[in-house]
């Protein structure tokens, strides 16, 4: 009996035995092939094609994040798909200033793992990694040593080495051009190519209207500095092989912010990239020419300072974590500011409800030059520009993937349409919509979000394209091609899933659904009504050209709308020579502060209505500052 027992159980022992022996049982059930999956990233949903073998061996993955950011999001997904299948684990890092995308990456790949039958296990945890060998400190000695690769550190670098210093780049994250890759242009006056076009704006006008505009708040000699600068900065952009235009108010009115057309100065200082990413790429062709280098995914993590406050260079650290000590004789800090610290910028703005672009300047720079002896300045700043829709999901959009930019629903985003705040009371002209600006500061002065209110019948409106006025040049771009609006919104509701966008039959339910007081929101839609019916708004002011849609055919929708940081603007006391100084404006030697990190060219949370004025400010600095420190080096102080 005993004998015919082992008999029988032998072929399953020893099949038991060969399992744990080769290793093969912790993805046994896994199937071969290709598998595609999908994840939320910041701006779009992240597609992944995972390739495994029936060993559990990921052999490649192919992640498309085309959606996503395009110099961040966009190199983090190949990055981390390629880190995962090097390492063969989900427990990598993902890319600074793209953890949303690279997150959905990893989400992606585990689902993509899981339908083929992986042991999930097999990638995550484990025993510990064999500690790598200890990288050894390296030394670099250089005259100009700038902290970040943005616009201004980009500016900064170029100037510095033309001047014939020796010049060295850290940036923290794997790309150049910072928040500038998100930028179209930047502010210029007196240019060759404005006086080609027979503009006859001046440094002195604009520089009066900003002055006025921030109401002498901002430093006047340096905001004279950087207007003065702009010409020759776009003459100098040019010469170093970066194609410009100047998209004119009196002719291009379907592509700029339509309140500027009464105002041309505000748009036609703008100077338009052909190609934002040829512009990066010509100027640091043009450094590296000149000797400079550049060091990419290294963190500044503290600056060098004698017993005399000389600011002599700084400590940094690679992806490897090998440790450079950089010996300068200035140092620029163009650390972009604080504008990807999520928590800082709500915290600094006083509300929650602002949507945070995930740069990765966590404001280490601002803290270095604090520590420095800097004086904090103006802080209190974010570069608020337009809104965003909240909670748009791929079923609402045109492709089914990328809802944050392309969904037809952005339409409504961009129109004039009736606008209430969370107690369900309007607060503003809603033709601000027009002004990246002011409808920003409209915006956040509600707090920091709004719903905008609309009924069946002007979503029917949409559909047909008859609406009557202009989409807004200002904001995110204007999605190509429309579809059926109510089907769009119906899908954005998700059956009364969604947050942040919200149906009713009645504007009671919709209120109740938005969580406002019903008879609030009646007795707003009621006086707005009125206003349409009569063609004019002793309220607000809204032209009666916008006074187009009633709300009063149900069901009706209410969808959430989110003020949008670009970065934060200033945080550091600079002068004219954009040297940091203490608060009695005495500077410390050999530290400067360029960009989003200096303050003193704006005022308050308030952006100035003026097209490219941050680009335009970053250039400037960074070419003022890297100028001077080359010029106080060869001279000999």
């Amino acid at each position: 009996m005993k004998n015919d027992y082992v008999k029988k159980r032998l072929p399953a022992l020893v099949a038991l035995i060969l399992g744990c022996t080769l290793g093969f049982s912790a993805n046994a059930a896994v199937t071969a092939g290709d598998y595609t999956a999908s994840a939320k990233g910041l701006e779009s949903d992240v597609k992944v094609t995972v390739s495994i073998d029936q060993t559990g061996t990921i052999n490649n993955i192919v992640a498309d994040a085309s959606g996503e950011t395009p110099e961040l999001g966009g190199v983090a997904g190949p990055q981390v798909a390629k880190s995962i299948v090097d390492h063969q684990s989900l427990d990598v890092d993902g890319m600074t200033g793209a953890t949303e995308t690279s997150d959905a990456v990893k989400q992606a790949t585990k689902a993509a793992l899981l339908k083929a039958g992986a042991d999930i296990g097999k990638y995550t945890g484990g025993p510990a990694k064999t500690a790598a060998a200890p990288v050894a400190d390296e030394e670099k000695t250089v005259d100009v040593v700038v902290m970040g690769g943005g616009t201004s550190g980009t500016a900064a670098a170029l100037a510095a080495a033309e001047k014939g210093a020796k010049v060295l780049v850290v940036e923290k994250s794997a790309v150049v051009g910072g928040s500038g890759n998100m930028a179209s242009g930047f502010f210029a006056v007196e240019s060759s190519l404005q006086k080609s076009l027979g503009m006859k704006y001046t440094a002195q006008d604009l520089t009066h209207r900003l002055l006025d505009y921030n109401h002498y708040l901002s430093d006047g000699p340096l905001t004279k500095a950087i207007v003065d600068k702009s010409g020759s900065t776009a003459d100098w952009m040019e010469k170093h092989g970066v194609k410009l235009e100047i998209k004119t108010a009196t002719k291009n009115t379907n592509q700029l912010q339509q309140a500027h057309m009464d105002d041309p100065i505000k748009s036609d200082i703008y100077h338009h990239y052909l190609d934002t990413n040829a512009a990066y790429k010509s100027l640091y062709t043009s450094f590296q020419k000149s000797g400079g280098e550049l060091i990419k995914n290294t963190a500044v993590k503290s600056l060098i300072q004698e017993k005399d406050g000389n600011v002599t260079g700084l400590i940094a650290q690679k992806a490897d974590g090998g440790k450079i000590i950089v010996h300068a004789k200035a140092v620029i800090i163009a650390s972009g500011g604080f504008g990807g610290n999520e928590k800082l910028v709500r915290e600094v703005m006083n509300t929650p409800n602002i949507h945070v672009l995930a740069w990765p300047n966590q404001g280490e720079g601002v803290r270095m030059a604090w520590a420095a002896g800097g004086a904090e300045w103006s802080f209190h700043s974010a570069l608020i520009h337009a809104c965003k829709l909240v909670g748009i999901t791929s079923s609402a959009s045109a492709d089914k993937g990328n809802a944050e930019n392309d969904s037809p629903l952005i339409w409504l985003l961009k129109s004039p349409l009736l606008w209430v705040d969370a107690n369900g009371e309007r607060f503003g002209d809603e033709g601000l919509v027009y002004d990246t600006a002011y409808w920003a500061n409209v915006s956040y002065s509600a707090g920091g979000k709004y719903y905008i209110i609309l009924d069946s019948q002007t979503l029917n409106a949409y559909t047909k394209k008859t609406f009557p006025f202009p989409l807004s040049g200002a904001g995110p771009a204007n999605p190509p091609k429309g579809g059926d609006f109510v089907a769009l919104a119906d899908a954005a509701v998700d059956g009364g899933k969604s947050k942040n966008i919200f149906k009713g039959q009645t504007l009671e339910a919709l209120a109740k659904n938005m969580g406002v007081e019903a008879g609030q929101l009646e007795k707003t839609v009621a006086r707005y009504n009125d206003l349409v019916k009569a063609k004019s708004d002793p309220d607000y002011g809204k032209k009666p050209d916008y006074l187009i849609y009633p709300v009063k055919s149900g069901p009706y929708y209410a969808f959430e709308t989110q003020v949008v940081s670009l970065s934060s603007i200033g945080g550091v006391r600079v002068n004219a020579k954009l040297q940091v100084t203490d608060i009695n404006a005495k500077p410390v030697p050999g530290l400067y502060a360029v960009g989003n990190v200096a303050a003193g060219f704006y005022s308050g949370p308030s952006y100035p209505p003026y097209e490219g004025l941050a680009n335009g400010f970053a250039l400037n600095s960074g070419r003022i500052a890297g100028e001077n420190a080359a010029g106080t080096i060869a001279a000999g102080n």
